[in-house]
């Protein structure tokens, strides 16, 4: 569970023994001890006022980026040696995946074709780091806080990549769909943006629909939708909650397919 704060986001983890409990600050708007205090604040309905107090903080600076170069010669950055944004989404974790497989797929069979296994390697990282800040980027952009300037600039369009511009832009007559992902790799597909802009309340106008298709275009529309409502419905009806599968799982183990 993410939650905003005066100058960036409090999260909760939910683990099987226990929980993770932090704040992202931005030290340009908050000072520390304040953005600890609103984290005590933030903790003392759930573990009590004394509890709360006693917690031990630990602060870790954060200098967020990427590298300009992750293979060079016989080396190779991955993780968070590679680079780290910021603990949103999390979504660093998944390029140690997609780097310890690129590195399997490409590993160069000699010395002589290993600057053209590292250039792809290059080009492709970087392209998805740039996914990444765009990604969290659009959390802030879609942000609704007018009670102070760290939300109220983070809407400004001079912070806004221009990839992410292009994409908003696209997007007010559009929703985001298979083209907007030109990769076969991407962390994101176009579902994940499609969460995060309606979710948050963004708005797409589409072109309207022809006169003489209108009419069944709508009921057409609205059988689908009646169905995947029903749908859902069966599918909460019988699903166990998040917290009792991990509980199943953690106990049991993963069923056999």
């Amino acid at each position: 569970i993410s939650t905003s704060q005066t100058a960036g986001l409090k999260w909760n983890i939910g683990l099987q023994p226990r929980r993770g409990d932090g704040q992202v600050y931005s030290s340009k708007f908050i000072i520390d001890q304040n953005a600890e205090r609103e984290l005590r604040n933030y903790l003392e309905p759930i573990v009590g006022r004394r509890q709360a107090e006693e917690l031990s903080v630990r602060k870790i600076s954060i200098n967020p980026g990427y590298r300009q170069e992750f293979w060079h010669r016989n080396c190779v950055a991955v993780g968070l040696s590679a680079g780290f944004v910021e603990p949103l989404e999390a979504s660093a974790l998944v390029l140690v995946e997609f780097a310890a497989k690129m590195i399997a797929d490409q590993l160069p069979a000699n010395r002589d074709v290993m600057a053209i296994s590292a250039k792809r390697f290059n080009e492709k990282f970087t392209y998805h780091w740039q996914q990444i800040i765009d990604f969290l980027k659009l959390h802030y952009v879609l942000n609704q806080r007018d009670d102070n300037a760290y939300w109220h600039l983070n809407r400004l369009a001079e912070s806004i990549p221009e990839s992410l511009q292009d994409s908003m832009n696209l997007w007010r007559f559009q929703p985001p769909w298979l083209q907007d992902t030109p990769h076969f790799d991407e962390l994101f597909p176009a579902a994940s943006y499609q969460f995060v802009l309606y979710g948050m309340g963004f708005i797409t106008n589409p072109m309207p629909i022809p006169k003489r298709a209108a009419n069944g275009d709508v009921d057409r529309a609205n059988q689908l939708l009646n169905e995947n409502a029903k749908k859902t419905s069966q599918l909460l009806a019988t699903l166990p909650s998040n917290r009792e599968l991990i509980d199943k799982i953690n106990e049991f183990g993963f069923s056999k397919i």
